[in-house]
């Protein structure tokens, strides 16, 4: 019997199996820029799903915030330091800058001129201002680390700005938090509990859209608490890592998927774009 809250759902693309999609962002001309962090590189996509490699970076590209015909990605090895920021587009890739505090940069987000980048290890959050290269330890807190039985269940995961407060999943925690924005920070606020999710994008309309990975479904949040999944494994959606709320259409929404479950190097399956509408 077809969910009825399940919405239409389109494969564009799929990588072969061994390829992690971790995360995108809206490129140019109506494409999508997703990063790989099983071969260091961020693939372009076109809306007719035909992909090619736009930039090649080192270690493990992670987080990605469009920047105009390019885009802002961090990129490093998890569990080391080393960790980068860089910025890429068709010219090329140039670093802005080192980020020596990061062991696990996740998500990452833009408010203003100012780049929200997650840790998943330590449990904190830089501000990074890219135009100077120079960052600050914006937030930290118990309720962003993983917990002790977390068995490698990354913390703080996915970061989205909107309006006047960051939002964030901590995912070992199944927690979906809100900050205001600042200077500094303030404290953490509960949206919801026993939600588990990676990444996520907010909807104009105020809901939010989540990708559950080990659950294989996008969970719509909305703004009165009540949730459901929208999309599952028949329509594509295994291990999602990240949602995109179309800046160009927002009935559309863009979701990724790994193929292959965190920390389980099970490599059987493709890492896919899956367009939903809403």
């Amino acid at each position: 019997m077809t969910d009825p809250h399940q919405v239409p759902a389109e494969i564009v693309t799929e990588w072969e199996p061994g390829t992690f999609a971790e995360n995108l962002a809206p490129g140019p001309e109506r494409s999508w820029l997703v990063t790989l962090t099983s071969h260091g590189r961020v693939d372009r996509v076109s809306a007719d799903g035909s992909r090619e490699v736009f930039a090649e970076v080192g270690g493990m590209p992670t987080g990605i915030v469009a920047d105009l015909g390019g885009a802002f990605v961090v990129s490093g090895h998890i569990g080391q330091e080393g960790w980068r920021l860089y910025r890429v587009d068709a010219a090329g890739v140039e670093t802005v800058c080192d980020l020596p505090e990061l062991r696990f940069g996740n998500g990452m987000a833009r408010s203003g001129e100012q780049l929200f980048v997650a840790d998943s290890a330590r449990g904190l959050v830089l501000a990074v201002t890219p135009s100077t290269g120079r960052y600050t330890v914006w937030l930290e807190h118990e309720l962003l680390t993983p917990t002790e039985e977390s068995g490698g269940v990354p913390g703080v995961n996915g970061v989205t700005a909107r309006g006047e407060h960051l939002y964030l999943t901590s995912t070992s925690r199944a927690l979906v938090l809100r900050v205001a924005l600042g200077a500094t920070a303030g404290e953490p606020e509960v949206v919801a509990e026993q939600l588990l999710a990676d990444d996520f994008d907010i909807h104009p309309d105020g809901r939010m859209f989540l990708a559950t990975h080990v659950f294989d479904s996008v969970r719509q949040l909305d703004p009165d608490g009540g949730h459901r999944d929208i999309a599952g494994r028949h329509q594509g959606i295994e291990t999602s890592t990240s949602v995109a709320v179309d800046p160009r259409d927002s009935t559309r929404l863009w979701v990724t998927t790994a193929g292959e479950r965190f920390g389980s190097r099970e490599r059987e399956k493709p890492a896919r774009l899956v367009r939903l509408t809403v």
